[in-house]
């Protein structure tokens, strides 16, 4: 019988970030300046100020509708591996969750990561959170944005790719 090692609760865990709803903001922000604006010319600019209403009512709930889910959705986890039986293989594994109507679902275990880095985008590094760029031995980039706790998960795979590294693997650059 081939059992297949399986992995602990989460050593380091990031979830959506609450910046992850600024653009839905920024829109209605906007728009609501415009709707004034409209407003308070003089003649009123009527068709203006029944644009932006309309951007209002008809845009901004979608786009507050699609980050909600998404935030629901976006995840990043670091876990240790373990024997069937219990006992820890100090291996660790990194599984990455996002998407929204193709939800996309990748596990990529610490000895293949090349590359780990923490991005942060202006109002990231204003706010907090970040996204989380990995590159791994073959190869492919696998990226996931709007994170809480982006530098936890990173530090997470490279502490544990340290442990692995004295075994013999390649060590990740942390940037």
């Amino acid at each position: 019988m081939n059992v297949t090692p399986q992995p602990t609760d989460p050593l380091a865990s990031a979830r959506a970030h609450w910046t992850i709803y600024l653009p839905s903001a920024v829109v209605a922000l906007v728009w609501a300046v415009v709707y004034f604006w409209a407003n308070l010319h003089e003649p009123p600019l009527t068709a203006l100020r029944s644009l932006s209403i309309a951007v209002e009512i008809l845009a901004v709930p979608p786009l507050l509708f699609v980050a909600a889910i998404r935030a629901r959705i976006i995840a990043a986890e670091v876990r240790a591996v373990r024997e069937p039986g219990g006992a820890p293989t100090g291996l660790r594994q990194l599984w990455l969750r996002q998407g929204f109507g193709r939800m996309s679902e990748v596990r990529i275990g610490a000895d293949e990561i090349a590359f780990v880095r923490v991005r942060r985008s202006l109002a990231q590094r204003l706010c907090g959170g970040g996204a989380l760029e990995v590159r791994t031995m073959s190869g492919e980039r696998v990226w996931i944005g709007d994170l809480d706790r982006p530098d936890a998960v990173a530090h997470a795979i490279t502490v544990g790719h340290t442990r692995s590294f004295h075994q013999g693997s390649q060590m990740p650059k942390l940037n």
